[in-house]
């Protein structure tokens, strides 16, 4: 069986286990339900554009996706929400799949991570999207995709994921033409990043937190809608 470069069946295999499936309606229900809005006309737009798969017909359900397109919908419009743009979001994808795979089998090896971000992201908003989207789908607020993950090093050194001490970090370079037009490559920007999952947003010291004023009220305890991220995530690995 051919497989199409993001295709149904490409999406199909993403995951272990059994394949689950959703109708449009139900794909675009879970995301609404996780606080992106999406309508039909974009759904068709993200497809149009290569960012998702056309659904098929798979017995009596006609227009069914794969479950993990649930998470992937959904990491788009965070992105959208975020400014990130449709061709940054192209370079990514490929990055998507591969984390997705790696949460499956339960290691992140950095030195394929390197090389499939380095084969297909190209423009600066690309790059520092990265980060982004290991964030995303490695430091997931579930706890239990976390629980036996282990990252693995370029020298090949194993270190668990929901250590705080264990830090991925990302350089990104680029290339400057001098007068005589040569290309000479530098260091654009770096960070270090700890992917493991914590509980303590508010509480912790170190935690910096965006998005509301200072006066105002802070989200509550993260485990009042933990359940609904498993709930999210369990539907996307069944």
């Amino acid at each position: 069986m051919t497989v199409e470069p993001n295709g149904f069946f490409e999406y199909l295999q993403l995951l272990d286990g059994e394949p689950e499936l959703v109708t449009k309606s139900e794909l675009i229900a879970r995301v609404r339900g996780a606080g992106y809005p999406i309508t039909d006309r974009q759904l068709t737009f993200y497809v149009t554009e290569g960012l998702m798969p056309r659904s098929v017909r798979v017995g009596s359900r006609a227009g069914a996706y794969p479950t993990v397109v649930v998470e992937l919908l959904t990491w788009i419009r965070r992105a959208r929400d975020v400014g990130v743009s449709i061709e940054a979001l192209k370079e990514l994808l490929p990055v998507w799949k591969f984390l997705i795979r790696a949460r499956s089998s339960g290691e992140l090896i950095l030195g394929e991570l390197e090389y499939v971000a380095r084969q297909h992201v190209t423009s600066v908003e690309g790059s520092l999207g990265v980060v982004r989207v290991v964030a995303d789908v490695m430091g997931h607020r579930c706890p239990r995709c976390q629980k036996d993950m282990v990252i693995v090093t370029k020298d090949g050194e194993r270190r668990p994921m929901n250590s705080p001490e264990t830090t991925v970090g990302f350089a990104i370079a680029r290339s400057f033409e001098d007068e005589d037009g040569a290309s000479t490559p530098d260091w654009f920007a770096a960070t270090r990043v700890s992917l493991a999952f914590t509980d303590s947003h508010s509480s912790d010291p170190t935690t910096v937190i965006l998005g509301v004023k200072p006066n105002e009220a802070l989200p509550p305890d993260p485990d009042a809608d933990r359940s609904r991220d498993c709930e999210l995530e369990e539907a996307a690995t069944t």
